[in-house]
């Protein structure tokens, strides 16, 4: 293991705090590492480990997700990084440098919440796009499409949530994978001629990408849940700018982070989103022991 890495250096980050679904988490995180060619750096907040036998723990809990990682994907560069801040503020400050922030979240039962008791803040707070893994579902495989819901409508650009599609059509062309554009919106026409029209720069971008644009009748959160069950991710964008403001989550992005089946990226539109362009898939080719 190694806890330095350059801070100028685009990473996916994932937190852990020893429980199964933070290990789940690292799984996926390390695989989306590997699929945008960057480094992984595993994450622990352990303001608690104050002694000999509490720094043991906080060590253990690093060395299992590195074993984790490094097994599911040996060809990534990982890095292990212990933090003496309590979780959310320990895991938004390193947002500042990454391209994803990942977290894992067990199930819609505020009891059954781990890691996850922190998931809803960082995707309110974070500088970065904020991965939630949820705990009790089967990953769907790359072939299934990625979906991302849209709000906004109309020929000015600045309408649509543009740091959502951004990621959206990049992760799609990573994966090789369709994606499905969602917006929540009774009746069709002339909203979709124009959604249509908003989402031409994406497609002359990825013109290799698939594109499936979904006008659903229903209320936004029921849509994109319906439509997240074929889906192997779903991405959203937190509209609110500002920190403070960011904090608190609409009610579709708070029922996406509790109840989809498959992981979900909330997308901040302040996010840093350059740190989206990686390298090729092969650019990282060791592991740190």
């Amino acid at each position: 293991m190694a806890d330095t890495n350059p801070q100028d250096v685009p990473e996916v980050v994932v937190g852990v705090d020893g429980s199964s679904i933070a290990l789940r988490a690292v799984a996926w995180a390390v695989a989306e590492a590997r699929s945008r060619g960057v480094p992984l750096r595993i994450v622990h907040a352990a303001p608690y480990a104050t002694d000999a036998t509490t720094r043991g723990r906080a060590r253990a809990i690093l060395a299992r997700a590195y074993t984790v990682a490094h097994r599911a994907e040996p060809g990534v560069t990982a890095h292990t990084h212990q933090l003496d801040r309590p979780p959310t503020p320990a895991l938004t400050a390193t947002g500042e440098h990454a391209a994803l922030l990942v977290v894992g979240m067990i199930g819609e039962r505020p009891d059954e919440v781990v890691i996850g008791s922190h998931a809803l803040a960082l995707a309110g707070t974070a500088p970065c796009p904020v991965a939630v893994v949820r705990g009790h579902h089967t990953w769907a495989s790359g072939a299934a499409p990625v979906l991302v819901g849209v709000s906004g409508t109309g020929p000015d650009p600045a309408a649509l949530d543009t740091a959502a599609l951004d990621i959206a059509f990049a992760d799609a062309q990573r994966h090789a994978s369709p994606l499905i554009v969602l917006h929540a919106h009774r009746g069709r026409d002339p909203v979709e001629s124009a959604l249509r029209d908003a989402l031409g720069p994406w497609r002359a971008r990825y013109p290799d990408v698939p594109v499936d644009l979904i006008i659903d009748g229903r209320p936004p959160a029921d849509a994109l849940l319906h439509a997240a069950a074929a889906a192997r991710l779903v991405i959203l964008g937190n509209r609110r700018r500002g920190r403070t403001a960011r904090a608190v989550l609409g009610s579709t992005s708070h029922a996406l982070i509790r109840h989809s089946p498959c992981p979900v990226i909330v997308v901040n539109p302040d996010a840093a989103t350059a740190h989206i362009r990686s390298a090729p898939a092969d650019a990282t080719t060791r592991s740190t022991s």
